[in-house]
């Protein structure tokens, strides 16, 4: 991190979900969740200064983003005016690397980086509680963002807990190889087609909340993959489902993440190694592939 008295520069971290099981629908109409979430030592960069303009701008390097107001760091910078009930505004930056429309929790990093970088510029005025609640107003992944340790995430998302220290141990440096096709996946779309499956599409809380206590008393992160999304979006997206099943059929642990497209595989211990993998993947998906290798932070 880098700051002056009217700029700051923070890293905006990637995510996945090493577990992430759907229970159904609320009746706010959101879906209740349990998930598993790290950040990845991977992420997009977001340079914030003071403005004297009398509005907010974004600029962004991947120019297939949005600037206007539909993005969620302009959201997220008029929810944080009004928190601190004055007339502040400010200019973002933001160099794009986490792909879109991927799982991987770029959008909502970005928004929360967003917030915790004016509330650095404007001398810390507002709580963590309180980063928190603007987070959640934001969307449902948001939260986590604002203290991105490995947690247990529940709710629609806004209630994020921290592992346990020896968990976190267990964790932290794990080996991460991100692998992605050139398309997105449509959050709107995938929680729709959990509904139009329901109620075999969904899992309940206890059996997630079985997994987790497996992965607490082992320590096996083997214990913990899954994802309710993973065969509503491999149905149709087929080289996805090539792709995860030639992995696991190597010996290698594998998962999509969130609501995809983008995938995991652990690299600690695994069959393959990464140049392998790698081909893999350009063989399901050409020299278009994503490909990132990285750690959990």
């Amino acid at each position: 991190m880098s700051s002056v008295s009217d700029c700051i520069e923070l890293i905006s971290p990637a995510k996945v979900n090493l577990m992430l099981s759907i229970h159904g629908p609320r009746v706010d109409g959101f879906h209740a969740l349990t998930s598993v979430v790290v950040a990845l030592d991977f992420g997009d960069r977001l340079m914030v200064r003071l403005s004297s303009n009398g509005e907010d701008e974004l600029r962004c390097s991947d120019s297939s983003v949005p600037t206007g107001i539909e993005n969620l760091v302009l959201q997220a910078a008029a929810l944080f005016r009004e928190a601190v009930e004055q007339d502040v505004y400010f200019e973002f930056d933001l160099d794009k690397l986490i792909p879109m429309g991927a799982g991987l929790g770029g959008g909502s990093s970005n928004a929360s980086t967003a917030l915790l970088a004016m509330n650095s510029l404007m001398n810390e005025q507002l709580s963590k509680e309180t980063l928190l609640k603007l987070a959640a107003q934001l969307g449902s992944d948001c939260p986590f963002f604002i203290d991105p340790r490995p947690s247990l995430v529940r709710g629609r998302g806004e209630i994020v807990e921290p592992l346990e220290s020896s968990l976190i141990e267990v964790l932290r440096g794990q080996p991460l190889a991100l692998f992605r096709p050139d398309f997105a996946v449509n959050t709107a779309w995938a929680y729709g087609r959990l509904r139009e499956r329901a109620p075999q599409s969904y899992e309940s809380e206890a059996e997630a909340l079985a997994r987790f206590s497996a992965f607490e008393q082992t320590q096996e992160l083997g214990m913990l993959l899954f994802n309710t999304f993973e065969p509503i979006v491999a149905g149709k997206y087929i080289s996805l489902d090539c792709a995860l099943t030639e992995f696991r059929e190597k010996g290698v642990r594998c998962l999509m993440s969130g609501s995809g497209s983008c995938c995991f595989a652990i690299l600690k211990e695994s069959a393959l190694s990464s140049s392998h993998m790698h081909e893999i993947c350009r063989n399901a998906w050409c020299e278009s592939v994503f490909w990132v290798v990285t750690t959990i932070t």
